[in-house]
């Protein structure tokens, strides 16, 4: 089955890993990989998972450099034996660094297992496919006053 946890709200990551965590915690093994992000986001560091590393920095906008990384974690990605995968921030590298048709094809080969995807936009056609689908909105957040992530909380 997929799940697909999305929107601008915070949560998206930790609810994610609260899956895998709960998959982990009844004997299933779990890959990680997060796209768009840096391997600085504190959870790395204790997870009980299979994770792929993410580059060591990254610029906020990532450009054509990055693609070399992506293409090496969809390889990672197919080649996964874990009951569970979790693509954290595939939606928002589909489009940009991955088709439609590529997303499709990855989700079609894993089946046969639990995908849970998280972003910030809807595509239609992984939308179609996903059997659960949370959308998570940002009410309030303290970056919209100038705070900046803080380590632990927001990463």
């Amino acid at each position: 089955m997929i799940q697909i946890y999305y929107g601008f709200g915070k949560g998206k990551t930790t609810a994610a890993i609260g899956q895998g965590m709960r998959a982990k915690g009844a004997g299933k093994s779990v890959t990680f990989v997060q796209f768009l992000k840096d391997n600085k986001s504190s959870e790395l560091s204790v997870l009980p998972f299979d994770i792929f590393n993410a580059p060591d920095s990254l610029p906020f906008n990532p450009g054509k450099e990055y693609q070399a990384w992506v293409d090496s974690a969809i390889d990672y990605i197919e080649n996964s034996e874990s009951d569970i995968i979790i693509l954290d921030e595939f939606l928002d590298v589909v489009d940009s660094f991955l088709s439609v048709e590529k997303a499709l094809d990855i989700l079609n080969m894993l089946a046969d297992r639990e995908v849970v995807i998280t972003g910030h936009k809807e595509i239609k056609e992984l939308f179609e496919k996903a059997d659960y689908i949370t959308f998570m909105d940002k009410i309030k957040h303290p970056f919209d006053l100038g705070v900046k992530a803080r380590k632990g909380i927001e990463y």
